[in-house]
C-alpha cells in the first residue's frame, strides 16, 4: 500500500495549471437557480455547500505535504472516508480534499480497490468534464486525493430545487455529460458505471463535470454489478457481460430525471427497482417534446444493441437523425 499513491505530483500539477489557462476564456453557460458518495447498489442522498472563493493558483517548487493544507469545512461523508474543504497555505487556492482510511482498506480490500482505480483513472484522464486530481498524499493513517473543488455544487441540488429542468438546460448538461463519456470510453478505456445526478458536479462557471469514479472499471468488458439502482442497465443486472453501452442507458435514466424530476423506474427498495428495470415498459410524461422522447427511447432501450451508441454515432456524424435535441 505504500506504493499507492507515489507518483510527480508536481509534474501533474503544473499540466493541470497549463489546463486551467487554456480554459480561461470558455463561455458563461446558462444557470439553473443559484449555486450552492458508494457499495455496489447506492441510494440517492446528496448535501451540497456553496463558497464563492476562487483565488489564482501557481504550482509551487517542493513537493506538497499534507499539512501544507488547512481545512476549512466538511463537504461530505461516504461509507469509508470524507471529502473536505481545504485551502492551500501558501497560494490559498481551494481544493477538495478526499480523506480514505487506511484501516478501512486493510479490513475491505474493495476499498482498497476502488481507491486505486479512482486514482489510476483520475491520474491518466485530462478533459473539462472530468474533475481534476491536483495531489495525491499520505500520512500514517489516511491517503488523500486533492481534487479540483467545483464551487457550483452537485446537479441534484440544483434538480430537487427547480423539480425539472427546461429542454433547453437539460440538453446542454446532457451534451457536456456526452463529452465526458466519450473522453473515457475512447481515449482512456474506462467504463464509468455509476452516472447519477450526485456525481454530476457544476464548477463556478457552471460547466457539468463528473466526479467519483470509485466503481469505474478500466476494461473494455465487464460482468460485476455496480452502480446505483435507479440508472443501472439491464444487461449489468442480468449479470451478462457488457461494455460502455450500459453508460448510456444510464445516461437515459439521468435524462428522464433531469426531464421530469425522477428516474424512469423508482420503488421502496433496491429489488423492486431492479425488477422494472428488467420487466416494465418506460412510461414517457406527455408534456416531452418529440425530440426529448425520441432521444430517450433510443438510450433507454433494453437491448444494448440496438441502444443509441453515442461512441460511434457521433464519430459518423449520424447522431442528428437519431434524436434532434442534441
Amino acid at each position: 500500500m505504500t506504493q499507492l499513491f507515489e507518483f510527480d505530483d508536481e509534474q501533474l500539477a503544473s499540466k493541470i495549471e497549463k489546463l486551467d489557462l487554456e480554459e480561461a476564456d470558455e463561455p458563461e453557460m446558462p444557470k439553473v437557480g443559484e449555486f450552492a458518495s458508494s457499495d455496489g447498489v447506492g441510494s440517492r442522498l446528496a448535501k451540497s455547500y456553496e463558497v464563492p472563493i476562487d483565488l489564482p493558483y501557481q504550482a509551487g517548487k517542493r513537493k506538497k505535504k499534507v499539512t501544507d493544507f488547512q481545512p476549512i469545512k466538511v463537504l461530505g461523508k461516504g461509507s469509508y472516508g470524507k471529502v473536505i474543504l481545504v485551502k492551500d497555505k501558501s497560494s490559498g487556492k481551494l481544493y477538495a480534499q478526499k480523506q480514505l482510511r487506511k484501516a478501512s482498506m486493510i479490513v475491505n480490500a474493495k476499498n482498497y480497490e476502488r481507491t486505486l482505480t479512482e486514482r489510476t483513472i483520475l491520474e491518466r484522464v485530462r478533459h473539462p468534464n472530468v474533475v481534476k486530481l491536483f495531489y495525491a498524499l499520505q500520512d500514517f493513517d489516511k491517503l488523500y486525493l486533492i481534487l479540483e473543488y467545483l464551487e457550483g455544487g452537485e446537479l441534484f441540488h440544483h434538480l430537487s430545487q427547480e423539480r425539472i429542468l427546461s429542454e433547453k438546460i437539460a440538453c446542454f448538461y446532457v451534451a457536456e455529460i456526452i463529452l465526458a463519456l466519450r473522453h473515457l470510453h475512447l481515449h482512456t478505456g474506462v467504463i464509468y458505471r455509476d452516472l447519477k445526478p450526485e456525481n454530476c458536479m457544476l464548477n463556478r462557471r457552471g460547466h457539468l463535470v463528473l466526479t467519483d469514479f470509485g466503481l469505474s472499471k478500466v476494461s473494455t468488458e465487464s460482468s460485476s454489478l455496480f452502480g446505483t439502482a435507479q440508472y443501472i442497465a439491464p444487461e449489468v443486472i442480468q449479470g451478462e457481460r457488457y461494455d460502455s453501452q450500459c453508460d448510456w442507458w444510464s445516461l437515459g435514466a439521468v435524462t428522464f430525471d433531469l426531464l421530469t424530476g425522477s428516474p424512469p423506474f423508482t420503488g421502496n427498495n433496491n429489488k423492486k427497482i431492479m425488477d422494472k428495470i428488467l420487466t416494465q415498459k418506460v412510461k414517457y410524461p406527455f408534456y416531452l417534446s418529440q425530440d426529448a422522447r425520441d432521444l430517450l427511447i433510443k438510450l433507454l432501450n433494453k437491448n444494448p444493441q440496438k441502444r443509441l451508441n453515442c461512441d460511434i454515432e457521433f464519430d459518423n456524424k449520424r447522431i442528428s437523425t437519431k434524436s434532434s435535441l442534441l
